[in-house]
């Protein structure tokens, strides 16, 4: 019996950009453009000369926070500019709204009867002024449709997007089409990555979904 050949029609490496500064620990700063710390600085430059050596992207996207904005372009500096480096606010973690800049204590103390919302009813719930989980995740899973049928463009086989830890969980759940409930495999550290990989078997195609350090083999 024979199968058919298994080929990488598309691969998207999303990553998480490096640790940020320590004053922000503890705080809800979802989409606020917060600093990264000196080893945050460091490591995604290591993580940068990495994934230069090992992948080798079409276009490299970033939420346009400064966070994510260094790796991406550091990662575009190794290929000598030849690499476009694009800023997508569909990337941007959540916005939590009212709740950005105060402690995660105090989010919670806000709202203790229906916080778990966030997770348990995600299409309804949202911070004051902010966003819900499904709209989060309906943004990050639009911007990822539009790399996968490009508009006047080649579909780009290999893509790096530098994004935050809330849009590559919800990614995920998207293209396994799982609630978020069932997320957490995909919430991912700092400087860590997941590869999806769209893969065709004959007619039929699958999503393969990978968790690694970022860069490493």
């Amino acid at each position: 019996m024979t199968f058919p050949q298994e080929n990488i029609v598309q691969e998207v490496i999303m990553v998480r950009h490096g640790a940020v500064d320590p004053q922000w620990k503890g705080i809800c700063y979802g989409a606020m453009d917060v600093s990264l710390s000196e080893q945050g600085y460091s490591d995604s430059r290591r993580a940068a000369r990495q994934l230069s050596e090992r992948f080798h992207p079409s276009v490299i996207f970033h939420s346009g926070l400064s966070r994510t904005r260094f790796l991406a372009e550091e990662i575009a500096q190794a290929y000598g500019g030849a690499v476009p480096c694009i800023e997508d606010h569909r990337l941007r973690e959540r916005d939590y709204g009212d709740w950005q800049g105060q402690t995660w204590d105090a989010a919670y103390a806000s709202d203790p009867d229906n916080f778990d919302g966030l997770i348990e009813d995600p299409d309804h719930y949202r911070p004051p002024g902010g966003e819900t989980t499904s709209q989060m995740q309906a943004r990050v899973a639009q911007w990822f449709n539009e790399q996968l049928n490009p508009s006047g463009h080649d579909r780009p086989k290999t893509l790096i997007a530098v994004s935050h830890s809330g849009p590559i969980a919800a990614l995920a759940g998207h293209l396994h089409e799982k609630p978020p409930t069932r997320w957490q495999p995909y919430t991912i550290g700092t400087l860590e990555s997941i590869r999806v990989r769209q893969i065709a078997s004959g007619e039929q195609t699958r999503w393969q979904i990978d968790r690694q350090t970022a860069g490493m083999r």
